[in-house]
C-alpha cells in the first residue's frame, strides 16, 4: 500500500552524528515527525532524549519515512548502507520513500552512481551537500548546495527553507557533492593560508591581537580568518567546530578530482603534508585550527637542526 500524503512529511536519518542530529532538532521542532537509525547506540538514545524515534536498520527507516536524510562519514558508506536485506534501497513494494537526499560531502562519482541505483528503484534522489557545520546548523545557518532533478530538488527546497538560511541548485546529480568539494577544499587551503601569515607576522613581532584585529579589518578578512584565526594564535584546538581528520579527508577528495579532470593543483599539493603531519602528531580530533601548530611544529624542528 503507498504512503498516505500527509500534512507535514516523516522525516527518516540514516545516520545521526554532529549534522543528523542538529537537522532533526530542528525538524522536531517544525513539528515534523523524526525517525533515525545509526550503528552508535548512543545517538540513537540522542535522538530519543530530543523526541524522535530510533529505528533499527536503514530499511525499516526507509519504509517508513517520506524523506530520507543520509548524513554518514563518507559517500562509500552511504553507498553500504544502501545494500542487503536491511538497506535503504531493499523496502518493500509500496512502502518506498518519496525522495532520498544526501547530505554527506562525497566523491561525485559515488553520488552518481547512487542516484543511478535510487533510480533504478524508482526512488528520486538529491545530493543535497551542506557547507556550513552542525553548530551552524543548529542555529538553522548554511548552504545547501544541490544535485539532481529539478523536480526532485523542488520536493525537498521547502523544507530547508526552513532549516537552513541559503539554497542553490546547481544541476543535475552529482554537481551538489561537486561544489561540496569545491568549497571544502578552498577552505583546506584557507586554513594554510592564514597559519602561515599569522606565524609570520608574529615571528616578525607584531602582537597576536593587533595583527588578528589588522587582518580583520582589511582586505585580506575573510569568514575562515574570523572563525580561525583567533583559536590558532590563541591555541585553542579543543571542542571542535571541524576536526582535521575530516578536513584531511576534504584537501584529498579535492586533490582527487584534480588527478581526476587533469587540472593542477600546486597549493593543495603544498597543503596536504600539513594535515597529514597534523594527523601524525595525534591531532586529528581537534579543531582544523590546529593545522597552524603543525607550523609551530615545523619552526621547532627547524631549530634543534
Amino acid at each position: 500500500m503507498a504512503k498516505r500524503a500527509r500534512k507535514k512529511p516523516i522525516i527518516g536519518f540514516i545516520g545521526l552524528g554532529l549534522m543528523g542530529q542538529a537537522f532533526s532538532k530542528n525538524l522536531i521542532e517544525d513539528g515534523h515527525r523524526v525517525i533515525g537509525t545509526d550503528p552508535e547506540r548512543k545517538a540513537a538514545a540522542k535522538l530519543k532524549k530530543i523526541g524522535g524515534e530510533p529505528f533499527a536498520t536503514p530499511r525499516e527507516v526507509a519504509e517508513e519515512a517520506d524523506y530520507v536524510f543520509i548524513s554518514v562519514p563518507n559517500s562509500k558508506i552511504s553507498i553500504q548502507a544502501s545494500k542487503g536485506k536491511d538497506g535503504f534501497l531493499a523496502f518493500a513494494k509500496g512502502k518506498a520513500p518519496a525522495l532520498i537526499c544526501d547530505t554527506t560531502t562525497a566523491d561525485p562519482e559515488d553520488t552518481r552512481r547512487l542516484a543511478a541505483m535510487c533510480k533504478k528503484k524508482g526512488v528520486d534522489y538529491i545530493d543535497g551537500c551542506i557547507s556550513g557545520h552542525s553548530e551552524n546548523v543548529e542555529n538553522r545557518v548554511g548552504l545547501l548546495v544541490a544535485g539532481g532533478p529539478e523536480r526532485a530538488y523542488n520536493k525537498i527546497a521547502p523544507i530547508f527553507k526552513k532549516l537552513l538560511d541559503d539554497q542553490l541548485y546547481c544541476g543535475l546529480s552529482g554537481q551538489g557533492a561537486t561544489m561540496k568539494v569545491m568549497i571544502n577544499y578552498l577552505t583546506c587551503l584557507q586554513r594554510c593560508a592564514i597559519a602561515e601569515t599569522l606565524r609570520l607576522g608574529l615571528r616578525s613581532g607584531v602582537k597576536g591581537d593587533i595583527l588578528f584585529d589588522a587582518l580583520r579589518r582589511s582586505a585580506a578578512d575573510s569568514r575562515q580568518l574570523r572563525n580561525r584565526g583567533e583559536r590558532m594564535y590563541k591555541n585553542r584546538f579543543t571542542k571542535p567546530v571541524s576536526t582535521v581528520a575530516v578536513l584531511h579527508k576534504d584537501i584529498k577528495l579535492g586533490l582527487m578530482l584534480a588527478q581526476r579532470n587533469g587540472s593542477i593543483a600546486p597549493l593543495g599539493d603544498a597543503s596536504l603534508p600539513f594535515y597529514e603531519e597534523a594527523l601524525a602528531s595525534g591531532y586529528g580530533e581537534l579543531d582544523s585550527a590546529v593545522v597552524y601548530k603543525v607550523y609551530e611544529d615545523r619552526e621547532k624542528k627547524k631549530k634543534h637542526r
